[in-house]
């Protein structure tokens, strides 16, 4: 949002690379008539040559720049890049800007369904869910019955307020994660948020089986990694200070422990779409 700043400030990497085996094709049937819609939306296609994008779920609406259809399914329908998958071949390459308000206040969570309706309005978009075997990371606690690290702090209610539309570009917004190189950071923000962020970085899905159920301050840096396919637009900042890998930096920064395998995982297919008009 990243990211939200995902509140959103957020940039995803777009791209996949896995082996996966088809299962159960379960249409999605769900009428744009049973879902709230924005009040007012606008939707435009990003001519500026620009790499990355950015996001924002402001108190009364959302604002995107150069944001990808696929990164709006992701958003709208509350899963990470790497669980989508098409053949449409401007999917995650054309990009669009978004300013949408909503009637009334609103959060990420409300906004997700009105994101869904945006989709099916303008982008004629139909998708059917699967199940695929992918490589998955799990989210852990680093030890046995053990206690999260210093940069993994449960917050108390109210310790930070709303961004808004004047807010610095990278703040980040209450019950927010966000990603930048070398650094993950976030306010009163949930671990499946933050399991959300790592799948962005490390290209993967990763599953939360930590257990924790709080909301967290999270600051995490590390050194990243060249051979990630982490894919962040420029004014990010970037420490120039040597410092730990991810996995070394979750375990002893935030006590969390990410672990390599495979599983399967809910996937989202994308059958057809058609560019909007600008408007």
């Amino acid at each position: 949002m990243a990211a939200v700043t995902l509140p959103v400030t957020l940039a995803i990497l777009t791209g996949y690379a896995a082996s996966f085996e088809r299962r159960d094709l379960v249409p999605i049937q769900e009428p744009s008539a049973a879902r709230p819609e924005f009040e007012v939306a606008s939707l435009k296609p990003n001519t500026s040559g620009m790499p990355g994008y950015s996001v924002r779920v402001l108190p009364a609406g959302v604002t995107a720049r150069n944001i990808t259809l696929k990164r709006l399914i992701a958003i709208g329908y509350s899963v990470t890049d790497y669980q989508i998958f098409g053949s449409l071949p401007w999917l995650e390459s054309a990009g669009f800007d978004l300013e949408a308000r909503s009637a009334g206040p609103t959060d990420l969570p409300h906004v997700r369904p009105m994101v869904q309706s945006l989709l099916d309005d303008r982008f004629k978009l139909k998708i059917h869910r699967e199940t695929r075997e992918l490589p998955i990371y799990s989210l852990t606690l680093a030890k046995s019955g053990g206690k999260p690290g210093s940069g993994l702090v449960e917050s108390a209610a109210g310790a930070c307020g709303p961004v808004n539309a004047e807010s610095p570009p990278l703040a980040a917004a209450c019950g927010t994660v966000s990603p930048g190189p070398g650094r993950i950071w976030g306010q009163r923000g949930r671990i499946s948020q933050l399991a959300d962020r790592l799948s962005t970085i490390l290209g993967g899905t990763v599953v939360d089986k930590t257990g924790l159920t709080g909301v967290y301050d999270i600051e995490l840096t590390y050194t990243p990694d060249p051979s990630m396919a982490q894919q962040l637009p420029p004014g990010f900042p970037v420490s120039d200070v040597p410092g730990p890998s991810l996995f070394t930096a979750m375990q002893e920064q935030l006590g969390l422990k990410l672990t390599a395998g495979k599983g399967p995982v809910e996937v989202i297919v994308v059958d057809s779409a058609e560019k909007p008009t600008g408007n």
